[in-house]
């Protein structure tokens, strides 16, 4: 931690001055919100790894996998066909679970990863004893009897600023001019190597800038946060991981002599190893990210508060290690595990602020993955709320660590003139990192390397260029309209709506969004059934009703008033700016990050026209309009006879209704990012939220005067103003056009904006001249912004806030209209249509026998042998107590044992299911028959209900027989 070792003499290019700096804590470092990421990532990691041998050990025979095998599962099939397995018989596996599996305390696994953050804490407190151990270290106060090195000392902790001297050292064997500090809090020691020491008058100002960097590692905390990253990674290096890859190997050994778990448990446990490998990989590579940045940031304070740029002459790197991409790629790559920077990059920070304002391909891809695998870990432990807002933390974290890092090179951009970034570059490395750690975690691969549909894991990339493009351009249009002497306000605005856009759509994907990767969960027939019991009325084709059941069932699992929100965000918050206007002359905040005077220059490059931005808009609007009255004009047409009930008329109307507003939406945002030469994404954002929101106006105007105009007439016979009735048809519209459809325009227009820039020539990464003007203080009284324009943007936000605050209310306050569907969970659960191997059934059948599938068909068989016994005197049919003592108490048994039979997991071989009638039923009927008629002396119901008993007997000796042949087919059996 410190300039280093450099030459004894000052080259003139050494010595000449740093030119004027903008402030590189603008916003902050950034560097906080990946300390924090990469500290979840070894709690959230021990967990999972704690719960894996925890939970192996409660469950020592795995009878968790024998309830899985019995409910239906396919060990060799993909990961949605084995969760889908344990849902359709959700409460018979959790059932089975609680009966055979031994019951585990929820606490150990919490317990266990307190013990580990104690013992990081243990040995956060003794790492610096351990580091000053054998290494003959002297107190300054040793080797310099006068004081005058304890007084320059003293000095240079002044000029830093600290409030708590640290405790300086010397160590006599080290030759080299350097030091380190560490530490922990508020007990901090600066070493200092003895050849620095004896520098001291030959090289002063080489002196100072070494203790100043180390002392600058102080001020900012450095010391702290890396040791206890430090320490809890050794805690998890030595005292997590190699439990866990023991009980991997172990695990996987067992799984290794079946040769049904075999095979796909090899493939599981190869990608566990894997994983762990990466997760070494990402944690050094990140951790040494972290700290080559904040070592960048020490020598910028060091340079603050005094210090001579030569004091970082450092060694010039060798020509012949730049020959060559391969050179040049090796030279890269050894550099991405170093702590410490380069010399070449620590005298180009120096000179410009660039370094610190930029974020590097690797920063961006190692923060996704990080998050990734973090998220991944935490939503292993279930879909809780706790678990949910954990990982809306997470996701908070990545957007912080984005946002701060994009709008600090916006501000750069816009302070220095330079080119603002796009956000495209930033999103598709963050995205690159998301996917990789997807991969890893597996959550939807299941025993495959790959899911079946690998590419759906593309919407992880479109997720984050949406919002990083939007980040970036957002924030380069805040920066120039915002008059505040401060940026923090304009900051927490963007931020807010920029973590709340990724947090929401982070958690869909893991909520339902992956899914889709392992294959389609969801049964278009049930949809299809409950739409048509749901809304009566003539019936709508069978294409129509499975493209209406198709495009629920992606829009279904989204949270519609969050999601709602978050992207009318992205759309109100630029248009609010745009009707602020630039700023034309510096603000207060411009003149605090620059020193004027030194070079310092104010960007005055004109926004994209507002009138434009308008004309757009008002297109796009127009658009929205027309399509709303021509949807109408066409379902008029088809509108069925006057008194027949319209429900899944009505269904069509929406349905329509979002195909053209989604077109138009989606149309007005790609025209608008393309013909927008600067800030392409928030003006197509604009200009499709506006269209949006004309059209769902449209939609609720037109359909309140439903009837009044007879060509638009689509449910309504007679002219009256209904707006009750129109409103449950608007609430549905506006979380899809507003909600979804907005924010796949803004990823449209993304695309065609970076379409076009790759089609021309980029702008070289320097300062337009001919567009700056010097910094100066901003004025109060500029010129009146136009009534017309701040009219138009205000009717826009109270029409946009009116309806959706509307459609947030709870019920009965005017919000949502409470329609309830018939639809439940289980219904959506696709039905199995495949059949297993047969060693694979063999096991799922032998599963569904030993935990209680033979112990229900005995019961059930011998309470109908007990009911044939009884039918052996002929009392059972002349004398009405006999058959009450007799045989009643054995209908009711058998009616028991039916119904704990159809709550138990259904026969694993399809073809016994289908050709034998439901047992569970037939004995339940039974059992009622028989009880009614003998309680109610019906002669003809006691004999038919007889007749089946022995119907029923011969039925379950036959199922009986045929499941445990089948079971018997494995050859371990």
């Amino acid at each position: 931690m410190s300039p280093g070792p450099g030459p004894e003499k000052d080259t003139d290019t050494a010595s000449s001055p740093v030119p004027g700096r903008m402030d590189e804590r603008l916003l902050g470092a950034g560097t906080g919100p990946r300390f924090l990421l990469l500290i979840s990532l070894f709690v959230t990691s021990s967990a999972s790894m704690t719960s894996a041998v925890f939970h192996s050990l409660v469950d020592p025979r795995n009878m968790a996998s024998g309830c899985a095998l019995a409910s239906g599962l396919d060990p060799r099939a993909d990961f949605l066909g084995a969760s889908l397995a344990t849902l359709r018989s959700d409460e018979a596996f959790r059932a089975c679970v609680d009966r055979f599996v031994p019951h585990a305390s929820p606490w150990p696994v919490p317990a266990a990863v307190v013990a580990l953050v104690l013992a990081a804490c243990v040995l956060y407190w003794t790492l610096p004893r351990w580091k000053q151990r054998g290494r003959r270290l002297v107190p300054v106060e040793g080797i310099d009897p006068h004081g005058e090195l304890g007084a320059l000392l003293d000095e240079l902790v002044d000029v830093a600023g600290l409030s708590r001297r640290p405790r300086f050292v010397v160590s006599p064997a080290a030759r080299t001019a350097s030091a380190v500090v560490f530490g922990r809090w508020r007990h901090h020691v600066v070493c200092l190597h003895g050849g620095l020491v004896a520098i001291r008058d030959s090289d002063a100002r080489r002196f100072r800038a070494v203790v100043l960097h180390e002392l600058a590692h102080i001020h900012n905390r450095d010391v702290d946060i890396t040791y206890a990253t430090v320490a809890l990674w050794r805690v998890f290096l030595f005292a997590v991981l190699p439990g866990y890859l023991v009980w991997a190997v172990l695990a996987l050994r067992d799984a290794l002599s079946s040769a049904v778990f075999g095979p796909p448990s090899l493939v599981a446990t190869s990608r566990d190893v894997a994983f762990t490998a990466v997760l070494i990989a990402l944690v050094f590579l990140t951790r040494a990210d972290i700290l080559r940045t904040r070592e960048l940031y020490a020598d910028a304070d060091a340079i603050r508060w005094g210090a001579d740029p030569a004091g970082w002459g450092g060694a010039t790197g060798s020509a012949a290690s730049d020959r060559g991409r391969l050179g040049r790629a090796a030279r890269a790559l050894a550099a991405a595990w170093r702590s410490h920077p380069g010399w070449d990059r620590r005298r180009r920070a120096l000179a410009d602020a660039q370094e610190l304002f930029h974020s590097s391909a690797l920063t961006l891809f190692l923060t996704g993955a990080t998050a990734s695998i973090c998220a991944g870990e935490l939503y292993g432990f279930g879909a809780g709320w706790v678990v949910r807002l954990a990982a809306a933390t997470v996701a908070g974290l990545i957007a912080t660590t984005v946002a701060v890092n994009l709008w600090r090179a916006a501000a750069r951009a816009v302070l220095t003139g330079v080119r603002a970034p796009s956000g495209l570059r930033a999103g598709w490395w963050l995205g690159a990192g998301l996917v990789l750690g997807e991969v890893l975690t597996g959550g939807v691969s299941g025993w495959r390397v790959l899911p079946r549909h690998p590419e759906v894991f593309a919407l992880l990339v479109v997720i984050s260029v949406v919002v990083t493009c939007w980040t970036a351009q957002f924030a380069d249009l805040a920066l120039r309209c915002w008059r505040g002497s401060r940026l923090r306000p304009a900051f927490a605005a963007g931020l807010t709506a920029t973590l709340v856009a990724f947090a929401l759509t982070y958690d869909w994907w893991h909520s339902s969004g992956r899914i889709f990767a392992a294959g389609w969960p969801f049964s278009e027939p049930a949809i299809r059934a409950a739409l048509q019991h749901d809304l009566p009325g003539p019936a709508l084709g069978a294409s129509t009703l499975t493209v209406i059941a198709v495009v629920l069932s992606m829009v279904l699992p989204w949270e519609q008033d969050p999601l709602l929100w978050a992207v009318t965000a992205l759309w109100v918050l630029p248009l609010l700016v745009w009707g602020i206007g630039a700023a034309d002359k510096a603000p207060a905040w411009a003149v605090r990050a620059l020193p004027p005077g030194e070079g310092a220059v104010w960007r005055a490059e004109r926004l994209p026209s507002f009138r434009r931005l308008a004309v757009a808009a008002g297109l796009g609007a127009g658009g929205a309009w027309l399509g709303v009255v021509v949807v109408l004009a066409r379902i008029h047409a088809v509108r069925p006879p006057v008194g027949q009930p319209l429900g899944q008329q009505a269904l069509l109307v929406v349905a329509w209704l979002f195909v053209v507003l989604a077109a138009v939406v989606v149309a007005a945002a790609t025209v608008t990012g393309s013909v927008t030469p600067r800030l392409p994404v928030p003006a197509a954002a604009v200009a499709a939220g506006t269209a949006g929101l004309a059209g769902v106006t449209a939609a609720f105007l037109l359909l309140s005067a439903d009837g009044c105009v007879r060509s638009l007439a689509t449910m309504g016979t007679t002219c009256a103003w209904l707006p009750g009735g129109a409103w449950p048809l608007t609430e549905l519209l506006l979380p899809l056009v507003l909600g979804l459809a907005l924010f796949v325009s803004v990823f449209t227009a993304v695309v065609a904006t970076a379409v076009l820039r790759l089609r021309r020539r980029p702008r070289p990464d320097v300062g337009d001249r001919d567009r700056r003007t010097r910094l100066r203080p901003a004025r109060d009284g500029g010129h009146t912004r136009a009534p017309a324009r701040k009219a138009a943007v205000a009717a826009v936000c109270l029409i946009a806030l009116t309806l959706i605050t509307a459609a947030s209310l709870p019920m009965g306050t005017g919000g949502h209209s409470g329609a309830h569907t018939s639809l439940t969970r289980q219904d959506l659960i696709p039905a199995q249509n495949t059949r297993p191997a047969e060693e694979v059934l063999a096991l799922q059948t032998d599963a569904w026998l030993r935990l209680g599938g033979r112990e229900l068909l005995v019961k059930m068989t011998g309470e109908v042998l007990h009911i044939m016994t009884a039918l052996q005197d002929d009392r059972a049919f002349t004398d009405h107590g006999y058959a009450a003592r007799a045989i009643r108490p054995h209908c009711l048994g058998l009616r028991t044992a039916a119904q704990r039979l159809g709550a138990y997991f259904p026969v694993p071989d399809p073809d016994v299911a289908r050709q034998r009638p439901t047992l569970a039923t037939q004995g339940r009927r039974i059992g009622t028959n028989c009880r009614q008629a003998i309680d109610e002396g019906k002669r003809d119901l006691y004999l038919a209900s007889m007749n089946d008993v022995v119907t029923l007997s011969e039925r379950l000796s036959g199922v009986l027989r045929e499941v445990t042949a089948e079971a018997g087919h494995h050859p371990g059996q």
